[in-house]
């Protein structure tokens, strides 16, 4: 069985960001001309300017990538994607490097905490609730 690459390495592998001008019926899926496909440093850096005690959702972050990326929209896909990735590559480092500490638990997918990041819905609630954030 070949060994999976850690989440550091899944980062570090991962694509340039790029800018693309959407076909006429993905436009019209995406309700946006352009879009911006985040590289994962710039999901970590939307992620890291949350302030201490206030969260984004999923989409509230693609807004703020898409106004990085000077499109219309971000990819829902790998914002998500990032997202995940950074939470887990966190927990990996553990602080021993620091492009990785991010506040990951302040990003809400559906205004809700998911259950795919490091200690599922638990560990983000209790590090919502340590910044005095109250979540369902």
């Amino acid at each position: 069985m070949v060994p999976q690459p850690s989440f550091l390495e899944k980062l570090q592998g991962a694509p340039a960001a790029l800018f693309h001008v959407l076909d006429p019926a993905k436009a019209a899926r995406m309700n946006a001309a352009t879009l911006f496909i985040p590289a994962p440093a710039d999901v970590a850096n939307a992620i890291a300017a949350i302030p201490h005690g206030e969260t984004r959702t999923i989409v509230e972050l693609r807004g703020e990538l898409a106004t990085i990326g000077n499109a219309e929209t971000a990819c829902p896909a790998k914002t998500i994607k990032y997202w995940k990735w950074l939470a887990h590559a966190a927990d990996e480092a553990q602080g021993s490097d620091s492009r990785y500490a991010i506040p990951w638990w302040r990003v809400l997918k559906d205004g809700k905490p998911s259950r795919h990041m490091p200690g599922d819905i638990e560990r983000q609630i209790a590090l919502l609730s340590a910044e005095g954030i109250q979540v369902k």
